[in-house]
């Protein structure tokens, strides 16, 4: 398999982007070992800035240091991932409610997110799914036009996707996907406060299977 050639210009920028995808995407997993080495190889870059890559991963909170092993993929806490889907429920709560969001571009976004995530639902294919779900979320909070509620919540983009694509342990998919149609509907026939209290029920629904499987 050839190297991946990425430009010479923000390196350290650059290999950080990817990696950050390659843990939202699930190639990457909770407790994975990143070598400097294999990484600088694989790029075609010094050590340097995979280094700096790293160190800013860290910063981020999707990278831990562990004395004598190295740089690995963070495992998040139960408690750690509770309250980033507390801090997520009330973001995309409040955004709902903004009188600037265009409700028929968000509602036709949602729609193909949906759809997508039925899709992967009837070929079983989690990954697929789990993106799309977040696309669903992500776009609610985009169309409020509010930039720091949107790096928020990209913040807690990660916690959420590694638990998601944790198979056997997620909420199966034809569960999980019938939470999403009444949130759109609501928004199509312009009931925000609806879609909020659908949105609410969402992620109580998801907390109360997850409290009560093996993960936590």
């Amino acid at each position: 398999m050839g190297k991946n050639i990425i430009q010479r210009q923000s390196l350290k920028e650059q290999i950080e982007s990817i990696l950050i995808e390659r843990i939202v995407d699930g190639t990457l997993k909770s407790g994975d070992r990143l070598k400097e080495l294999q990484i600088a190889d694989e790029f075609g870059t010094s050590q340097a800035p995979v280094r700096e890559a790293l160190r800013s991963l860290q910063a981020l909170g999707y990278v831990e240091h562990t004395p004598h092993v190295g740089a690995l993929i963070k495992t998040f806490t139960p408690k750690e991932i509770e309250e980033a889907h507390q801090v997520r429920e009330a973001l995309e709560g409040h955004c709902l409610i903004l009188a600037n969001i265009e409700l028929t571009n968000l509602v036709a976004e949602l729609t193909l997110h949906t759809d997508t995530m039925h899709e992967a639902m009837t070929k079983g294919d989690i990954k697929a799914f789990s993106m799309a779900d977040n696309l669903f979320h992500r776009t609610i909070v985009e169309f409020s036009g509010n930039k720091s509620m949107l790096s928020i919540w990209d913040s807690l983009r990660m916690q959420l996707q590694v638990i998601a694509t944790i198979g056997e342990a997620s909420m199966p998919l034809e569960k999980l996907y019938a939470l999403h149609p009444p949130i759109v509907a609501s928004l199509k026939h312009r009931h925000r406060e609806h879609a909020g209290r659908f949105l609410a029920e969402h992620y109580r629904q998801i907390a109360t299977y997850w409290n009560s499987s093996s993960i936590i």
